[in-house]
């Protein structure tokens, strides 16, 4: 989502920033690029600043990576190398599966799925072994999941954030020009030109139920709407507990869905900054290659590891991954000339935190991620101009997701492939196309481009 009049002159992707999954068949198909559809390619893809003065720049320039990464050690070039091949055909196995009508598991062979159900550092560390470069490749298998580096299945977030295929190399991302609500109004453009009607200020309050128990239309701003089919993109909870009667349902499923794991550890700080961050180990507020690239803070996997060991024992991590995007040096449209948008994610900042979550707790949350990142950017908190902080709560009040989970639920074993809730519900003529249907998060369209083909063949039954 993007927002313009937050801050005058700024266009924000206020919680997704960057793109990948976008399923290429759905951009050609639709015609995006015809209906305002722009990308390019992120690269470099990641930046590591460590406070000994020395950081890591990985890019899509082989040569220039192998000396980055030669610096520290030489032994892990080659091992790198081989990690990219491994993750390149982890991802592309992913991937060829996001369409599966019926998603299985075991579609992959033995030792696929003992290294998808295994630990992001185990398959890291098989590889490299410079911590921070380790950190840097870990910090896939994390994001968005309340999960530590060393538990199993982080291994399938990890290969899950290099299935993408937007930009036409494997794991690669991009940013959107005009921030990611361009994607939105791409397809807005495209559905219109195909004859659909958008309501965009309205709240469905109910999922009409016929007496045969089938879904035959929704209540919205107190009248009913009918329809032949119901498609829901909205959290699984959502859908089963507020806008259907769960009497509805079959008690087990009801089960299984209040059961669902979606709490939420992301945090996502937005900062508007009338500079650049000028970082010790490569110093400059001039537009340099670092700052196209993904800025992350985690010098090891131990530091990952006491982020979320902190976020269990105490309610937030001391030391959180951060991750920041500047995507202004390479688009320059969203915000006024001169001034920048820096789009941080944070973890562990877990919504179910024991003492809760008040305004303070988010003032305080977000000047502790500016205080770190100031020991590498000592110019960061006189920039900062404006400030946006979404903490969990307010992702969920927001944007419907429950838990603030940003993938509708855990992306791990027992909640993927056939246990991520069907693309037909268990009430006929109702449909899931949200990210708690395969394959789940992330801005992909897949769930919605295999609940459209549901509808499609069960209406030509």
């Amino acid at each position: 989502m993007s927002e313009t009049g937050v801050w005058p002159g700024y266009t924000l992707s206020t919680a997704s920033y960057v793109c990948s999954l976008l399923d290429p068949w759905l951009v050609t198909t639709l015609d995006l690029c015809a209906h305002g559809l722009s990308y390019y390619r992120k690269d470099p893809y990641a930046f590591t600043p460590l406070l000994d003065g020395r950081s890591l720049l990985l890019s899509g320039d082989g040569d220039a990576t192998a000396r980055e990464i030669a610096a520290f050690d030489r032994r892990d070039v080659a091992g790198f190398e081989a990690y990219v091949e491994c993750t390149d055909r982890l991802g592309r196995a992913l991937f060829d599966s996001f369409s599966d009508e019926e998603p299985h598991f075991d579609r992959f062979d033995a030792q696929t799925q003992a290294l998808l159900r295994g630990s992001a550092a185990d398959l890291v560390e098989q590889y490299v072994r410079t911590p921070v470069l380790q950190a840097e490749l870990v910090n896939d298998g994390l994001i968005g999941t309340y999960r530590g580096p060393h538990d199993p299945g982080t291994a399938y977030v990890l290969a899950h954030h290099l299935a993408g295929r937007f930009t036409g190399v494997q794991g690669a991302w991009a940013y959107v020009r005009g921030g990611m609500g361009s994607v939105s109004q791409a397809l807005a453009s495209a559905a219109r030109a195909h004859g659909a009607q958008l309501f965009t200020d309205c709240l469905v309050t109910k999922i009409l139920v016929d007496d045969s128990g089938h879904a035959c239309g929704i209540e919205v701003k107190g009248r009913s709407v009918k329809a032949r089919v119901v498609a829901s993109t909205a959290h699984p909870q959502t859908t089963f507990l507020e806008l259907l009667d769960p009497s509805a349902l079959d008690a087990a499923f009801v089960t299984k869905v209040r059961e669902w794991r979606s709490t939420g550890p992301s945090l996502k700080v937005n900062l508007a900054l009338g500079e650049l961050p000028n970082f010790t180990s490569r110093p400059g507020t001039d537009a340099q290659p670092h700052h196209r690239a993904t800025i992350h803070i985690a010098s090891s996997i131990e530091y990952l590891q006491k982020a979320y060991d902190d976020a269990v024992e105490g309610g937030e991590s001391e030391e959180p991954l951060i991750e920041c995007f500047l995507q202004t040096p390479t688009d320059p449209s969203i915000a006024p000339p001169g001034k920048h948008v820096l789009s941080i994610f944070a973890q562990y900042f877990p919504y179910d935190r024991r003492d809760g979550w008040s305004q303070t707790k988010r003032d305080a949350a977000a000047e502790k991620i500016v205080a770190i990142l100031a020991r590498h950017a000592p110019n960061l908190p006189n920039a900062i101009e404006h400030r946006q902080v979404l903490a969990p709560p307010d992702l969920e009040s927001r944007f419907g997701l429950i838990g603030g989970h940003i993938f509708h639920g855990e992306l791990l074993p027992g909640q993927i492939y056939e246990d991520r809730f069907a693309t037909r519900a268990p009430l006929r003529h109702l449909y899931l196309c949200g990210s708690g249907s395969h394959p789940g998060g992330c801005v992909s369209g897949f769930p919605g481009k295999r609940a459209a083909a549901a509808v499609l063949r069960d209406l030509s039954a």
